[in-house]
């Protein structure tokens, strides 16, 4: 097993050339790829990602606002990305079907002109936004390598690098550092021994995907429905299919409770889908009038790993955190973990660092707050909202007093998320 390693260039941790491995191609992985690529390092960008991507994939599927100034640091990315796939034209909160169906709060976007300001949620597969980054990163003149069907198998760290098993291409890499964007299982996370802190919530979510044509019914591109049992979320994934012989693709994401199989979950589907879908989800002549392309079942989990970074590897996106997709902070976080970590690595790897060290463990620990403050306390309050019971006017005007994102949105107050992003320059070590 061959052994790959470089000189070093005189930097001031001694691994200026040794290469940056980012176990996970997924949209996170890729992204902090592309983002070192773009940055001053002469370091080498090794990208492992044991599956081949799906370009079906809808995994993630909505991105939102928060993220856009990240991805504009990518010249022309979020162009790119908008024109690959389009722009919610507004959200609301709404009763379930057997409450009526009402909109209780909305939000429309006005998506035409220049600039980002004002515009509505990108919705945009992640197979779509994956091949649009791994396209990117070819064109970076060898700068990344991705590797796609293999994967790391382990790791030992050493000093000044870290030695990487990769284990389809036979190969021992000594890297500067490496990256754990592997996902909600990390295998980069358990290997250093770092736990999830947190909880599984008290029900299991069903990410569905059907074709269904919800806007024929009044339906806004994103649709939070409140009920304590039908809960959940509809949201537009893709437009319809041209000519409009194919509605277009939706995402429906409803409860099921904890420790129901999946085989009962997948039973279960068409019952749950009459009591969300307007007119029991039927059609002329009482014909079904959807169809039905993916179910994927998954807990509901809030949970943060106890640190982000231990002996030159870190850890981002799911590998790092985890949350329920009522709130869309998920990838969004992920996103934003890039960003911060592809500044510091590059003032660390061009010796421009106080104390390397010092600086990624106080990234470690701005990440890990930002979670608690920006990500899990209103992706728990989400989740809760839509399980809220608004079957009478009294139970309505409550849930509108006390809930500050609902009651903002029914008075057409704006409602300005706290950032997800770490700047750097503000960490000790800097």
């Amino acid at each position: 097993m061959a052994v790959l390693n470089g000189p070093t260039n005189g930097t001031s941790n001694g691994t200026g050339t040794l290469p940056i491995v980012i176990a996970g191609g997924g949209c996170v992985g890729l992204f902090l790829a592309l983002l070192l690529t773009n940055s001053t390092i002469t370091n080498k960008i090794i990208v492992i990602e044991p599956q081949i991507p799906d370009p079906n994939s809808t995994r993630a599927m909505a991105h939102q606002p928060p993220t856009y100034p990240i991805l504009s640091c990518i010249q022309g990315l979020l162009p790119e990305l908008i024109e690959a796939g389009s722009l919610s034209s507004g959200l609301c909160f709404r009763t379930s079907i057997a409450n009526g169906s009402k909109v209780i709060a909305e939000k429309r976007f006005h998506n035409e002109g220049e600039g980002i300001k004002g515009k509505g949620q990108l919705l945009l597969p992640q197979g779509r936004f994956q091949e649009i980054l791994m396209r990117r990163l070819a064109a970076t003149d060898g700068k990344a390598e991705v590797h796609i069907g293999s994967s790391v198998t382990g790791f030992t760290q050493h000093g000044n690098s870290v030695f990487v098993k990769i284990s389809e291409l036979d190969e021992v890499i000594e890297a500067s550092y490496l990256i754990g964007a592997d996902g909600a299982h990390s295998l980069i996370r358990k290997t250093l021994g770092v736990p999830f802190e947190g909880e599984s919530l008290d029900a299991q979510l069903v990410a569905l995907d059907l074709r269904f044509p919800f806007s024929e019914h009044g339906f806004h591109d994103a649709n939070f429905i409140i009920d304590p049992v039908n809960y959940g979320l509809i949201g537009r994934i893709s437009p319809a299919v041209l000519p409009e012989t194919k509605p277009a693709l939706w995402r429906v994401s409803y409860g099921e409770p904890l420790g129901m199989s999946e085989a009962k979950v997948r039973e279960n589907v068409h019952e749950k889908l009459k009591a969300m879908l307007p007119n029991a989800g039927r059609g002329a002549n009482d014909a079904t009038e959807y169809d039905v392309v993916r179910i994927a079942p998954y807990k509901a989990q809030q949970l943060l790993a106890s640190t982000l970074y231990k002996k030159r590897v870190c850890l981002i996106g799911d590998a790092a955190h985890l949350t329920n997709p009522y709130a869309g902070l998920g990838l969004a976080s992920g996103i934003a973990d890039a960003a911060s970590l592809a500044e510091i690595l590059d003032q660390i790897l061009t010796g421009n660092a106080k104390d390397g060290e010092k600086l990624l463990n106080a990234w470690s620990g701005a990440r890990r707050q930002n979670y608690h403050d920006v990500v899990d306390k209103p992706s728990r309050m989400a989740y809760k909202r839509v399980q809220s019971d608004i079957s009478t006017d009294d139970k309505l005007q409550g849930l509108l007093s006390r809930d500050p994102i609902v009651g903002a949105l029914k008075r057409g107050m704006p409602v300005m998320p706290p950032s997800l992003e770490t700047k750097g320059c503000d960490l000790e070590g800097w």
